[in-house]
């Protein structure tokens, strides 16, 4: 038999569908809990208890410790999703672990969710709710989308699909992106003049040494005053200690967070605190569409260990 451990969320909902398939392929999911992604140490303490062929991962901690003690046993890790940030590639290459994931998978589901929430924070929707809710009936005047200059941080597939469906709502649209061209419709432009001209910036950009911390203070400071900014990227590209300087002080006038630098949001975090921000559960990749084609994509990686 051959076992593969699931430590991602989406894969252990949905593994019944896959049962009968890997059962007569001598495949058996072996599901662990977890909340968000497993840590060093989790893993460290899962491995040395047990060992696995493959493995259906999330975001989870894969440095060189975890794989010397996962290999020689573990052949492949089948990344659910895109993001390869918390994997040590090299230390893979090394011992010999094959490393997939998905890319482009979640072009659109994130995309959908970032315009979402520009129309949240320019058009004070999550207030309105809330007031409503609590009894109230206020009526706050909106900035909207149309005329406004959005900054797109990244052009890969979710930064191209933001692009594609902000274009209807009458947005000008500038890209900062040193790996990518931008597509049509979408302004070339070096990350200080898109922070200097963008009344939102919507971060879209992987997380890679020259994307960590991204928007420190500086690059907040330098934000035209009254922007928001969405960040459907990782966490750590944002200095989140700046950003809620930046908030507190009314530099910004909001923010959406998809993802956040520890996950989930620590109950102590500051930025619970303030009105302008809109929280999210790094879940904006969470789409039916897309979801079944990465849960596929990863049962046929680890079919491929017979």
């Amino acid at each position: 038999m051959i076992d593969v451990l699931v430590t991602n969320l989406v894969m252990q909902r949905d593994a019944p569908a896959f049962a009968a398939e890997l059962d007569a392929a001598g495949v058996r999911l072996v599901p662990h809990p977890v909340k968000q992604a497993l840590g060093e140490a989790e893993l460290l303490a899962l491995f040395g208890s047990r060992g696995f062929d493959g493995w259906i991962a999330g975001d989870d901690e894969v440095t060189d410790a975890v794989l010397a003690a996962a290999t020689p046993r573990l052949r492949l890790i089948a990344k659910w999703g895109v993001g390869l940030d918390s994997f040590d590639l090299d230390a893979a290459r090394r011992r010999g672990v094959q490393v997939r994931n998905t890319p482009g998978a979640f072009g659109v589901a994130v995309a959908e969710v970032a315009v979402g929430y520009l129309l949240m924070l320019t058009r004070h929707l999550l207030a309105v709710d809330a007031a409503v809710r609590a009894g109230g009936w206020p009526k706050p005047e909106g900035r909207g989308l149309a005329g406004s200059v959005v900054g797109i941080v990244g052009l890969g597939a979710i930064g191209r699909a933001t692009a594609a469906r902000l274009a209807g709502f009458g947005c000008r649209l500038l890209g900062a992106d040193p790996a990518a061209e931008p597509p049509a419709g979408v302004e070339p432009a070096p990350l200080p003049e898109l922070l200097a001209q963008a009344d939102h910036v919507v971060l879209c950009c992987p997380l890679v040494p020259a994307t960590r911390r991204l928007l420190d203070a500086a690059a907040l400071a330098a934000m035209k005053p009254g922007a928001t900014l969405v960040n459907v990227a990782r966490g750590p590209v944002v200095d989140e200690p700046s950003l809620h300087a930046a908030l507190a002080a009314g530099r910004l006038s909001g923010a959406a967070l998809d993802v956040f630098a520890e996950e989930p949001l620590p109950r102590e975090s500051p930025l619970r605190d303030l009105p302008g921000v809109i929280l999210g559960s790094h879940n904006a990749n969470n789409l039916a569409a897309a979801n079944a084609a990465v849960n596929r994509a990863c049962i046929d990686a680890v079919l491929g260990l017979r």
